[in-house]
């Protein structure tokens, strides 16, 4: 056991290395860059295109990865997972061309969109090839890459003030490294229909569960734009920052627990749920404090003009990510101790609670009626996980059958 736990800890510290360059990058180079040269408004509406990117790629891409580390003890092929995604890359890359006008993008810029579409859904994907190994060195390297990608992608905005291949760039190195030094990428032939069809329904109830979560994760975009404008979507996004790319760790120690929970035979002890409750909330409540103070030192030097019009709004930003975030990691022990579709249920209830509550919120009190309104979702949302968790391990856990698959 003191065995296992040095190696979960190695592996975590090198996953979220990893993960914390690649978003470092992005979020404190690029977005600061684009926000300076192109404009608060501007800055807004790309926020808003990546918003609507994210709800499909990322999707996609974390689905048809978690299916596949679910299916690790079968004999599996790249086949079906390589068809989905290459299927789903064409389709969501044509319909960003066909829709640029609605977009607000000329030909130029929506061509490279479709291409970021479909490239962060196969880098998505691709990680999968170092969680399945347990190659935790391979996976900081491969985000190593993306961060070098998106510095290389970064002079080609400050050149051309194209700002998609900042992020495109990155996304084209990671997914070329893993076709090169890995194997889950490589064509093996065109599926069976059975197993087409047992993938295709894995990958789709996923599908759906991360849908509705990151449709909702990246609605204060879409809501805010709606009601307010771009400027209320910097705003917020500016108000959360550092809450979010704090518990960009969640990411890469789901990644970890995930590897380790799918080898693990035992159930879920009653001291260790009432560990997890009284955790989340302590890991809350310090995260918090930590992303307030970090907010009130950074935000100044990255963003000092919109400094002081979003400083009221710090404290419920960055409580409601760490919040969300946390709720992530109970999501991945329903995954091991319930059943595929609880997760569906959870971002089912998160939706319906983040529609009742946040766009009347915001229609009615702005800004602050949206900040109020979305904290009370991810409390909401962590607590009917937690009642989940609670329902599937309180009683003696039954053999898995197709259909929970």
């Amino acid at each position: 056991m003191k065995k296992l736990g040095k190696s979960i800890l190695k592996d975590s510290m090198w996953s979220i290395a990893g993960i914390v360059l690649m978003n470092a990058v992005a979020q404190f180079c690029i977005y600061p860059l684009w926000d300076k040269y192109l404009g608060s408004d501007e800055y807004g509406n790309i926020l808003y295109l990546l918003s609507l990117m994210n709800i499909v790629a990322i999707s996609l891409g974390s689905a048809t990865n978690y299916a596949r580390m679910c299916n690790k003890d079968k004999t599996v092929k790249n086949r079906s997972y390589l068809l989905i995604l290459g299927g789903s890359a064409v389709l969501f890359g044509a319909a960003a061309i066909v829709c640029k006008e609605l977009l607000g993008l000329d030909l130029q810029t929506a061509g490279l969109f479709a291409l970021l579409i479909g490239f962060t859904m196969w880098r998505f994907y691709a990680d999968v090839e170092f969680r399945l190994s347990l190659n935790y060195k391979g996976y900081f390297l491969y985000y190593l890459l993306i961060s070098i990608g998106y510095g290389i992608g970064t002079l080609i905005f400050l050149k051309t003030n194209q700002w998609v291949p900042s992020l495109l760039c990155g996304e084209i190195l990671g997914v070329a490294f893993v076709l090169w030094k890995g194997k889950i990428l490589r064509p093996d032939g065109l599926p069976e229909k059975a197993e087409f069809s047992e993938v295709m329904t894995s990958v789709a109830a996923l599908f759906g569960s991360n849908v509705i979560a990151n449709l909702i994760f990246n609605g204060d975009r879409l809501i805010l734009k709606f009601f307010i404008g771009g400027t209320a979507v910097t705003a917020y996004y500016l108000a959360s920052l550092i809450g979010k790319t704090a518990t960009l760790v969640t990411t890469p120690l789901n990644s970890v627990l995930i590897g380790y929970l799918m080898r693990y035979e035992g159930t879920l002890k009653k001291k260790a749920f009432a560990a997890l409750v009284g955790g989340a909330a302590a890991v809350s409540l310090v995260g918090m404090v930590g992303c307030y103070v970090a907010s009130i030192i950074l935000l100044p030097l990255l963003y000092p003009a919109e400094y002081e019009a979003v400083k009221p709004f710090l404290w419920l930003g960055n409580l409601a990510q760490i919040v969300y975030f946390v709720g992530n990691m109970i999501n991945v022990l329903l995954l091991r101790f319930g059943k595929s579709r609880d997760q569906l249920f959870v971002n089912t209830f998160y939706a319906i609670l983040f529609a009742a509550l946040c766009i009347p919120a915001t229609y009615l009190w702005g800004l602050w009626g949206f900040c109020i309104a979305y904290l009370a979702t991810t409390v909401g949302r962590i607590a009917f996980a937690f009642f989940l968790l609670f329902l599937r391990t309180s009683k003696p856990q039954p053999e898995p059958s197709e259909s929970d698959d």
